[in-house]
């Protein structure tokens, strides 16, 4: 069915439906050859096009070898390969050709059941076939009944040993019959799985073969790689003739491999599954397909998510394959792979011997069966012949056979040398016994894990020593490891462990240091009282970077002050904090710079609790905010190689979000999103939102809006729980601020105010003003407020963000600030401030906002009338935000160029940027000839909107005018609309 349905399908020519009349051959040749002229390789292109992925050069051998024997030719074709390469594939394409050019073809398939009955093979291939569909012919009048009466009179000799006088006028007169046939018409053999044939009949192929070269006979024989023996040596001496040829299938290569898994679920992956899929198929054909088919049957989204579940599913008839080849082993050869299935990528000679128990020599003979059974590769260490085979034995390994043989495992690679992380991967799979070097081992692995960053990892390793039978203090001491490790990973589950350790806990200064993990964990849940009340406890003992932290968060968090916790107030010499309440309170640009650098050179880096603060963190954010931007990325680098040595993970992540930051505004959007996904990585909508979170959500939002990706950045947000209301606090301003642009963008405009108006509220009753937040929402901001409110309101709010801009002094905030002026603005007066914006930003770094700013400099040209000039800021514009990635950027660039009269646009292939429904309903209400306040009537929106629709409508059409809408717009857009009103 498979067959048929790929011939209906190609050249998506509609075909008349099969009729069951119809065999396929004669259905091919009449709806497809005959009436489409489809030429006779035709069928070899829609087999490679549907079914034979990279099978180009076997299509090319086999057509030639169809080709050469209807021309009187004959030859052998052996083609050799894995089971599930794609042989009996290939062998239905060949079938098809074949009966295509008329060709008698008589097909047999080798079996394991029937390899050892005489003339097996032969009997399938001329007698069982009498009853096939061509009954014309000699063959069927009179060759069946005699090659029968022949093979009956043939008896059952020991044929492996010299040929014998009975069987050699046997050969002779099969071979006769043969000729007969090929002198009627082209006569092919197909024998599948030939390495399951009887030896009769495989000795009769291969003296046949030594005899069609003259004749128009082609033998084509598919083979299953084995190990030697009687058939193995058969096949060879006859692949050995001139007349000949051989040819070994390859696996799928990773792309064959992304197109047959594109082709099943019907849209591209990511690349972490296909690496997943490939890997676990090595890129066999029916294993990918049996794959895949258990994704789909399973209901799996073939997505980041469902990788560690792909990475488990063993297809069912690939296991039962697997399954029994390996029952048939010896004792020692079973024994030896299970080990080598526990042991994985770790099964070196001299671990098995551990694991297995057997002696050196019984190992290596164990070995030997298994390499010739073709389940191991040569070499050490010992690996599977495919990563399948691997599963199916670690699955069908007893639980209690499995534990034991981690627990051999462990105990051998700890005496080996190994890693305790590599020793504790084996004890998270046995059951709990009690042993303390299971728990030394496993808390050792968790502290390894930390400093590699895989909070996770220890997590597994805390929870299953956790399990096992424990002292008091030997219980607590891995509590508080849990804990930690979870608030790390921004688990929930970490405040409840810590609550518990610090109740349990009689050591005063264990007490102190889990209050803090507890306080940091409270203010990553938006419990920011209740953390500073904790933090505050036992003031006179209290650390100074725990009570730095807490003056940080007691300024940054909502309706907290320090006249409340007076006692978190740090001593005179903090910089740092110095420097940020400066900023804060809009000092000017040179006192805030001064104070952050004098904090970086005074050497404030060092802290001893894992807050996700430090003084340098802070100081190089401050010295970002004016204009520094080289520098505080020099000043987050060298604190984070200091953070990363010293495992606190925390301060990583806070450090990278900062540092994506200074990456974004730089104009480096792609190593951005890459920094912000870093700390995101783990993220759900449960999850802790430790001061990194909202930092590096604001900077992904912001890089997926700038590089056209708005839809992708609304369902992050709806993932990880960001989309609804969010924490009053200073460290969730620059994600309003992203959220309200976001939301702009996708004509969600109320919406998006709300975020940039509470920004706004926030900001001022708190004093928490930052100068480079114009720079995240002021552009998009006024637009909105320019739709929805008007001209005047949008005046305000600029001249507002102004006069800060100024009294601060640095130029990207300034410059930003003048550019949206202007653009609001307009005339002549608009563009000075537009050209000045431009002049300020020249010499930063702030490639993003250069670029935003010599557009709108060539936009604002175009409409004074100077076009030339405006293409030549648009390409310039255009080329810049081509090369940091910013493709919105590049969009406004191309359709601006065209309003100005551009006629070639480089990078035209672009998609255009889709409208709106709004715009699309506004543009056809224009294009049927009403006017904008007959538009607002009929739609009942504003005439500003109206205005602000078509405006947008225009720039990405293309088009200058009212009149030209008609021809631009997409009649079937008008439908869609039509069909929604109604």
């Amino acid at each position: 069915m498979r067959r048929r349905q790929a011939c209906v399908n190609f050249g998506c020519v509609p075909l008349p439906p099969v009729s069951a009349a119809h065999s396929f051959p004669l259905f091919v040749r009449r709806q497809v050859l005959e009436p489409y002229r489809v030429p006779l390789q035709g069928v070899w292109r829609m087999w490679r096009d549907c079914e034979l992925l990279e099978r180009e050069r076997e299509i090319d051998l086999l057509d030639d070898s169809l080709r050469r024997a209807c021309e009187g030719k004959g030859r052998l074709v052996l083609v050799e390969g894995e089971q599930g390469s794609g042989k009996t594939s290939l062998l239905h394409a060949l079938r098809t050709a074949a009966e295509e050019r008329k060709f008698r073809v008589l097909r047999a398939c080798g079996s394991e059941f029937e390899s050892d009955f005489s003339w097996a093979v032969l009997r399938q291939l001329f007698c069982d076939a009498a009853g096939g569909e061509r009954p014309e012919g000699p063959y069927q009048n009179s060759g069946a009944a005699s090659i029968e009466k022949i093979l009956s009179g043939c008896g059952e000799e020991d044929v492996t040993g010299p040929v014998t006088t009975n069987l050699h006028p046997a050969f002779r007169s099969m071979f006769g019959i043969c000729r007969e046939i090929a002198a009627a018409e082209p006569l092919l053999l197909i024998i599948d799985e030939a390495q399951w044939g009887d030896v009769e009949s495989m000795r009769f192929l291969t003296y046949l073969a030594n005899r069609i070269e003259d004749y128009g006979i082609l033998i084509v024989l598919t083979a299953t790689c084995a190990k030697r023996g009687p058939i193995s040596d058969l096949l060879m001496t006859a692949s050995a003739w001139a007349s000949a040829s051989y040819h070994r299938l390859l696996p799928l290569t990773r792309e064959g491999a992304r197109r047959q898994i594109v082709e099943r679920v019907g849209h591209e992956v990511p690349e972490s599954v296909l690496r997943t899929c490939f890997d676990l198929t090595e890129g066999n054909p029916l294993h990918l397909t049996e794959l895949l088919d258990e994704i789909i049957g399973q209901g799996l989204e073939p997505d980041e998510a469902a990788v560690a579940e792909i990475s488990l599913i063993t297809p069912v008839r690939v296991s039962w394959n697997v399954g029994s080849r390996l029952r048939k082993l010896p004792a020692n050869a079973a024994a030896l792979a299970e080990a080598i299935a526990v042991l994985d990528d770790q099964a070196e000679p001299r671990h098995c011997v551990g694991v297995t128990g057997l002696g050196e020599a019984e190992l290596l003979d164990a070995a030997g069966c298994l390499r010739d059974a073709d389940v191991l590769r040569p070499g050490t260490p010992y690996r599977f012949q495919r990563p399948v085979v691997r599963q199916v034995t670690y699955t069908q390994m007893s639980p209690r056979d499995r534990g034991s043989a981690h627990r051999r495992s462990a105990r051998t690679l700890q005496a080996a040398g190994a890693s305790a992380r590599e020793v504790a991967e084996h004890l998270v799979r046995t059951d709990p016994v009690g042993d303390t070097w299971s728990v030394s081992v496993l808390h050792s692995a968790s502290s390894g894990a930390m400093k590699e960053g895989d909070p996770n990892a220890a997590i597994r390793y805390l929870r299953h020593a956790l399990a096992e039978p424990l002292s008091e203090e030997r219980e607590l001491a891995t509590l508080a490891r849990l804990g930690a490790a979870e608030l790390r990973a921004h688990d929930p589950s970490a405040i409840e462990r810590l609550r518990e350790v610090k109740t349990r806990v009689g050591e005063p200064e264990r007490r102190r240091s889990v209050g803090t993990e507890l306080g940091v964990a409270l203010a990553a849940s938006a419990r920011y009282e209740e953390a500073l009340t904790l933090l505050g406890q036992d003031r006179e003992q209290i650390p100074e970077d725990t009570r730095a932290f807490a003056a940080v968060l007691s300024r940054l968090a909502p309706s907290v002050s320090e006249c409340t916790h007076p006692s978190f107030v740090p001593s005179a010499g903090t910089r740092s904090r110095a420097a940020v309440e400066a900023l804060l309170r809009c000092a000017p640009l040179r006192r805030v710079r001064r104070l952050a650098s004098a904090a970086l050179s005074a050497g404030e880096r060092e802290t001893v609790h894992d807050t996700g603060l430090t003084p340098a963190s802070i100081a190089a954010w401050a010295l970002f905010e004016c204009d520094e931007l080289a520098g505080a990325e020099s000043a987050l680098d060298d604190q984070l190689r200091r953070a990363t040595r010293a495992g606190q993970l925390l301060t990583v992540d806070t450090l990278r979000s900062l540092r994506a930051r200074v990456l974004y505004s730089s104009g480096r959007l792609a190593e951005a999103e890459a920094a912000a996904r870093s700390v995101l990585r783990h993220q759900r909508a449960t999850s802790l939102r430790p001061l990194s979170v909202p930092l590096a959500a604001a900077v992904l939002v912001h890089c997926l809006v700038d590089t056209c990706r708005p839809d992708e950045a609304e369902a992050f947000l709806g993932k990880t729980g960001l989309s609804g209301e969010l924490p009053e606090a200073a460290m969730f301003l620059p994600l309003r601020a992203a959220r309200g642009r976001l939301r702009i963008r996708l004509d969600r405009f109320d919406d998006g105010l709300a975020d940039i108006r509470s920004y706004r509220e926030l900001a001022v009753r708190h004093g928490w003003w930052h100068p480079s937040a114009v720079c995240d929402y002021l552009s998009d901001g006024v637009r909105a407020v320019v739709r929805s409110d008007g001209s005047e309101q949008a005046i305000d709010l600029v001249t507002d963000e102004l006069a800060r801009a100024r009294a601060f002094g640095a130029a990207r905030p300034l410059a930003v600030t003048l550019r949206t002026y202007g653009e609001l603005q307009g005339g002549a007066g608009g563009l000075a401030l537009i050209e000045q914006a431009q002049s300020m930003l020249a010499g930063l770094p702030d490639t993003l906002e250069h670029a935003r700013t010599l557009i709108a400099l060539g936009a604002a040209r175009r409409r004074a009338g100077q076009r030339s000039e405006a293409r030549r800021r648009l390409t310039a514009g255009m080329d810049l935000a081509g090369s940091i990635g910013a493709v919105d950027l590049e969009n406004e660039a191309r359709q601006e160029l065209r309003l100005a009269g551009s006629r070639s646009v480089r990078g035209e292939a672009s998609a255009p940027v889709p409208l709106t429904p709004a715009e699309e309903r506004v543009a056809w209400q224009a294009a049927k000839g009403l006017s904008n306040r007959e538009i607002a009537q009929a739609l009942f929106v504003t005439v500003k909107t109206v205005e602000w629709h078509l405006s947008q409508t225009y720039a990405k059409l293309g088009i200058g005018r009212r009149s030209e809408l008609p021809d631009a717009l997409d009649p079937a857009s008008d439908a869609e609309n039509t069909a929604r009103s109604a």
